[in-house]
């Protein structure tokens, strides 16, 4: 093999996904930090509850959605060899055995689950292991390879971050902020995918992966990236109205949502792959800055 193999814990660690994985689990910290803000600190938290939370639900919701994602791996060790952009994982790269990816990432799942169900509640740990059950049974085995809407459906698995981060700290469900903020998510990662597709369509169709531009076409999956985003403006404005934020995320969040959905428009024009790379590498900016302003309208709260 002309590549030199890495580390084991290089393995494990690109078993993990972490970029894909921090991503999400940065948006749990957001939830901690919304209901501090909103309420924890009026209610007896302090700033050191607040960081240790923070680092609970980093920490477990990354073993546990990393432990996913190898698990992942493991299940479509048949597909990955044929796709450019997965062919040099660990597993088709001969530098691991399915059997030891798939037994790290059980270990490293349960473990991530553990941790916040023992370390913060039994209600943020529920939510953990349901994110990870959805994403490797529902989306992994079931959805991916049936439909090409597996992203919608799917992309429940990774949109829980912020309410296991407000439950983790609050120890509630009950409130509607946390459950917006997931529908945040879920509304932002079809557009999200769907824009990475376009950019690798061929190595979808030769897996024989379902995606939505394999399936139905480049047009019609721009279509569909342009109405969820241009959902995402609706989505901002119900956050706005219903889950009781102020004025600073009502301006920011609905230009930020304005903007991207301009961009998915445009790409509707120009139907150009490096557009929709483009459009996907700002999705991710979007998506911070989302919720890093919604961290910010409610430690400075300027009521409707």
């Amino acid at each position: 093999m002309s590549q030199t193999r890495p580390s084991l814990l290089k393995i494990y660690w690109i078993l993990m996904k972490p970029r894909v994985v921090v991503l999400l689990q940065a948006t749990a910290i957001c939830g901690v930090l919304v209901y501090d803000l909103r309420e924890g600190y009026d209610n007896g938290r302090t700033i050191l509850d607040s960081i240790l939370t923070s680092l609970i639900v980093l920490l477990g919701g990354s073993l546990a959605s990393g432990g996913s994602m190898a698990i992942n791996m493991w299940y479509e060790r048949d597909i990955d060899p044929l796709m450019e952009r997965t062919e040099k994982r660990p597993i088709p790269s001969g530098y691991i055995s399915p059997n030891h990816a798939l037994t790290f990432g059980l270990l490293i799942c349960a473990s991530g689950i553990g941790l916040v169900a023992f370390l913060s509640n039994k209600e943020a740990g529920i939510i953990t292991a349901f994110s990870a059950f959805f994403y490797v049974f529902i989306y992994t085995m079931f959805l991916k390879r049936r439909t090409p809407h597996n992203i919608v459906i799917g992309g429940l698995a990774g949109s829980t971050p912020p309410a296991i981060g407000w439950v983790a700290a609050s120890g509630q469900t009950e409130a509607i902020l946390p459950w917006l903020m997931v529908l945040i998510i879920f509304m932002w990662t079809p557009p999200h995918f769907w824009s990475l597709t376009l950019s690798k369509r061929k190595d979808y169709g030769e897996a024989g992966v379902p995606m939505l531009p394999v399936v139905k076409g480049e047009d019609v999956t721009r279509n569909h990236i342009a109405a969820y985003t241009t959902l995402l403006i609706i989505t901002t404005l119900i956050i706005s109205f219903y889950g009781s934020t102020g004025l600073f995320f009502l301006i920011t969040g609905t230009l930020l949502s304005s903007y991207f959905t301009y961009c998915a428009f445009s790409l509707r024009k120009t139907k150009s792959e490096n557009d929709a790379w483009s459009l996907f590498k700002f999705s991710n900016i979007y998506l911070y800055s989302l919720f890093i302003c919604l961290v910010i309208d409610s430690a400075y709260l300027i009521d409707l």
